[in-house]
């Protein structure tokens, strides 16, 4: 029975937490109020100085609409749970003090860490990059019990059909490494170049073309019976100059 016990927990040890997978640590920053342009400003400038290259990697986004709107969403990685024992920060005077002197300052608060693992099979990225994808549409799924391998084999398909039709357009799958009970259990990021692109059509035609007649009707019906609850964000991606 005991060696019974610790065969489960060696398994459920291995899927929940891979070794050297890859994985984006997230941190919603809220500016001071009349101070947005220079908080803007400095963490560009801060990215680019100390976040430019491996091992410490990071970007910005704005959420331009969602329950965390008007805020900044903060992204180190890739990296892994070895590579979070030094938190994704260089060790130096000058980046300790460009961030104390020059972004912290213009913080009002900060929220929702998060450590999300990135899902490759699950996910697909054009040939020539993800460069030109200047926006993000965000959806955060709280999955019913028992449903979630019904759940991620959705997934799969989805990123079947992105790389089957070779989209421009990015599609890339997250699983929050912890629980913190706010229902972000899985995060599934749509990068994309305008807001024309929400006005596409060819979804559906592109899934069945793969699937099968009326497969799209089949699989949002398994959709709803996975899904206990979902919100959704969009958010710019911002670069430095």
């Amino acid at each position: 029975m005991k060696k019974t016990i610790l065969t489960l927990f060696i398994a459920l040890f291995t899927i929940g937490f891979a070794v050297g997978q890859e994985m984006y640590w997230t941190e919603y920053m809220t500016p001071k109020k009349g101070l947005e342009d220079v908080f803007h400003e400095n963490l560009m400038n801060h990215i680019k100085k100390f976040h430019s290259e491996a091992p410490y990697q990071a970007h910005a986004r704005y959420v331009m609409f969602g329950q965390h709107e008007m805020q900044y969403v903060w992204v180190s990685g890739p990296t892994t749970y070895a590579g979070m024992d030094n938190m994704s920060r260089p060790d130096s005077t000058a980046h300790s003090a460009d961030w104390a002197m020059n972004v912290e300052p213009y913080i009002e608060k900060t929220c929702t860490n998060e450590l999300w693992k990135f899902k490759e099979d699950m996910s697909y990225y054009p040939a020539e990059g993800a460069s030109g994808l200047k926006l993000q549409l965000i959806r955060f799924y709280s999955i019913n019990p028992g449903k979630w391998e019904a759940f991620m084999g959705l997934m799969k398909n989805v990123a079947n059909v992105c790389k089957t039709n070779n989209y421009k357009e990015s599609w890339g799958l997250y699983v929050n490494s912890f629980d913190s009970g706010n229902g972000r259990e899985v995060a599934a990021v749509n990068g994309f170049p305008n807001w024309a692109f929400l006005e596409s059509d060819t979804w559906v035609a592109d899934y069945e073309k793969i699937y099968g007649k009326d497969s799209w009707k089949a699989a949002m019906k398994t959709f709803d019976e996975c899904i206990d609850k979902y919100q959704e964000e969009v958010r710019k991606v911002l670069e430095t100059k």
